[in-house]
């Protein structure tokens, strides 16, 4: 999963050639204001990233920054009383990480810019979507999902894993499809995927799904659950759902317990922090977790950058509305996760480790400081492999 080191360099090299010529940041702050965050989280390492970066960011371009707390269930009065409780005469912008109520949001405040950040926002773009009005309004940015949009772009990531850790006997954990449903997609497709490659496999080579797929009502995996059917003899269950906090714990307790097989692996998604959780992930003997994806804790400045160019009448001569992939972090060796911890804001938390720096951000992106910054650099950026993930923090 390593990059050549000479790519990397090229293209910092460039960034920087285009940094050199950009012009300097504004001296003077904007119409200032503050931006809000409807957070869907409440702690943990990415909440933590994303409030020193967009401190940050926002304080570069003028803004002041404020986070209020969106319903844990997105529930659509939940998060329209959040944001009245947070809003201020002052407040120009909305990064919103939940989609419900948005419509009731911006037709509560008709002169508030918003973007989404870490939500796929199906209840906008989704077909018969209950906030897909918000799609008419010239306010609304868009988003940028965490993750995938399509759940088969999500199997396609988890299937590949299989192949390469060499795993033959999985089984399939999700959340309910009422809530998650590109996750639901997901599974379906990863069983597809998993059939089409058996059909021409030798027998040696073949993948077995054991059981149905085990739908977690945002509770842990029972410990029972390894014990039923042939469960507890598998290779690595494929946790397609936050994983390392509803399934790590009690695979933990498993294999400390003698109820399964001691060298079970986890595939899933979430990051934290916790010392347990982070020496548990990579490739050596004895690692638990074999590989997570992660999107990555920069993209809250995509939202940033599309408010700011809207707040000040700069906005990229190529925008259309639309929700975007994020960028496929993963981390699946001992070499990712020492470099993550150590060299990433995604695992230190500080913005000065931002890989998509916060100079990057404000002189390079923002329209207002480069006026041929374009919607497809924006797009590139944010989706770039020499810039993001564990790979890029090779030296």
């Amino acid at each position: 999963m390593k990059k050549a080191l000479r790519r990397v360099l090229a293209i910092v090299a460039a960034i920087t050639l285009f940094a050199c010529a950009a012009p300097a940041m504004a001296e003077e702050a904007p119409a200032g204001g503050t931006i809000m965050w409807l957070s869907n989280l409440t702690a943990g390492a990415q909440y933590d990233a994303a409030v020193n970066y967009l401190g940050e960011l926002c304080s570069a371009l003028g803004y002041k920054f404020s986070v209020v707390y969106g319903d844990s269930f997105n529930d659509a009065s939940g998060n329209l009383q959040a944001v009245k409780n947070g809003m201020t005469n002052d407040v120009v912008g909305l990064i919103t990480s939940q989609d419900g109520g948005l419509l009731a949001i911006m037709e509560e405040y008709p002169d508030l810019y918003v973007a989404g950040y870490n939500t796929d926002m199906n209840s906008v773009f989704g077909e018969g979507g209950e906030n897909a009005g918000v799609l008419e309004n010239d306010h609304f940015l868009g988003t940028i999902a965490d993750g995938h949009i399509d759940g088969a772009d999500t199997a396609k990531t988890y299937f590949n894993a299989c192949i390469e850790k060499g795993f033959h006997k999985v089984a399939l954990v999700n959340f309910p499809g009422f809530a998650y449903p590109n996750l639901e997609v997901a599974a379906a497709a990863f069983k597809g995927m998993v059939e089409e490659y058996n059909a021409t496999a030798a027998d040696e080579d073949k993948i077995e799904i054991v059981g149905d797929t085990t739908t977690l009502m945002f509770a842990p995996l029972e410990d029972s659950w390894f014990l039923d059917g042939d469960n507890g003899n598998v290779d690595a269950i494929m946790g397609f759902c936050a994983g390392i906090q509803f399934i790590y714990p009690p695979l933990v307790s498993a294999i400390g317990n003698g109820m399964c097989n001691p060298a079970m692996k986890l595939v899933t998604s979430g990051f934290d922090t916790d010392a347990g959780i982070i020496s548990s992930i990579g490739d050596s003997e004895g690692k638990i977790i074999a590989s997570i994806t992660v999107s990555p804790a920069e993209n809250p400045a995509y939202s940033l950058v599309l408010l700011d160019n809207a707040i000040t009448g700069n906005q990229f001569d190529d925008f259309v509305v639309e929700r975007i992939d994020a960028f496929e972090y993963i981390i699946d060796s001992d070499a990712d996760i020492d470099a993550v911890m150590t060299k990433a804001m995604l695992g230190t938390t500080q913005a000065a480790d931002a890989q998509i720096p916060v100079d990057m951000v404000v002189n390079e992106l923002c329209r207002r400081n480069n006026p041929d910054a374009t919607y497809a650099l924006l797009q590139e950026t944010f989706h770039s492999d020499a810039l993001l993930g564990a790979d890029a923090l090779a030296e």
